[in-house]
């Protein structure tokens, strides 16, 4: 990493495992009707609201090929619900020896939550442990909204890591609920593909901006998190679009020094190489 003629403080590039360049997580949210319960009933699933269903039929055998064209392990974020209604699609990502992380139970805003915000994560928490055998070391807030509470709970939960945070260039370390250490992997917004498929860009597009803005975050040796839906709207569930996928995964494990890790990897190792990195919790 070149050297910064800035004088503000800053985490200097970390040593990645291997002395890579740097480190790519491939992560999926697995939304499905969650998100559409939130505008509408269960009885309207067609039509508009049909998306989400759209991407357990279609999508994510389509992005989960392509991980298992390029030999990438992904981290998949379920919503509970979601979950118990596509138990088949949620046994295809564990057969797929991908990592299932937690992400709400119903698709709730978790900032107005209030009470009932630690109840909601310890229901989903457990039914996630439930559908898939094991408990989820790792959770994404639906829509990227949290409370000043909501790390401390899922500290208290067991959680080893959150990966709903965008401000930074590397994992961090906030210290919650009385001393617990939790992993914060933050997201990259410009790398999920919701940025460019909800205003209707093209899949070109995609694809030229995401070389682009991984070249530059090599160049730097930062973290790379890569975001897609099996959505057949905003998400990359059609073919084309998966495609996508698959063409840039490959472009990425073509560059030297490029290392592919789970969230669960990650956050292990940087608990145990990186204890410095702590962050305050937010005020609340």
């Amino acid at each position: 990493m070149p050297a910064s003629t800035s004088s503000l403080p800053r985490l200097a590039s970390p040593r990645w495992p291997g002395n890579a360049q740097c480190v790519v997580l491939v992560t999926v949210n697995f939304d499905a009707e969650s998100v559409d319960l939130t505008e509408t009933r269960e009885e309207n699933l067609y039509g508009r609201y049909s998306y989400g269903r759209y991407g357990m039929r279609a999508g994510l055998a389509r992005l989960l090929d392509a991980f298992a064209n390029t030999g990438t392990k992904a981290t998949v974020f379920v919503p509970a619900t979601d979950a118990q209604r596509h138990p088949a699609a949620l046994d295809a990502v564990l057969k797929g020896g991908h990592e299932v992380g937690a992400r709400g139970y119903a698709f709730e805003d978790h900032g107005s939550l209030g009470d009932a915000e630690f109840e909601t994560l310890q229901r989903a928490h457990e039914a996630l442990t439930a559908a898939t055998g094991s408990a989820p070391a790792g959770w994404r807030a639906p829509r990227g909204l949290l409370s000043p509470a909501t790390l401390g709970h899922l500290a208290r939960l067991g959680y080893l890591y959150d990966a709903s945070f965008e401000d930074d260039d590397w994992p961090y370390i906030v210290q919650a609920d009385g001393g617990r250490r939790l992993v914060e992997l933050p997201q990259f917004q410009p790398m999920q593909d919701a940025t460019f498929y909800e205003p209707r860009h093209s899949h070109v597009r995609v694809l030229k901006t995401w070389k682009e803005e991984f070249d530059a975050m090599h160049a730097e040796g930062t973290l790379v998190t890569l975001t897609v839906h099996p959505r057949g709207d905003y998400g990359s569930g059609r073919a084309t679009r998966a495609r996508v996928v698959e063409d840039f995964l490959g472009y990425m494990a073509a560059r030297p020094g490029t290392c592919f890790m789970t969230c669960r990897e990650l956050a292990t190792w940087w608990l145990a190489n990186q204890p410095g990195t702590l962050e305050g919790m937010p005020p609340g």
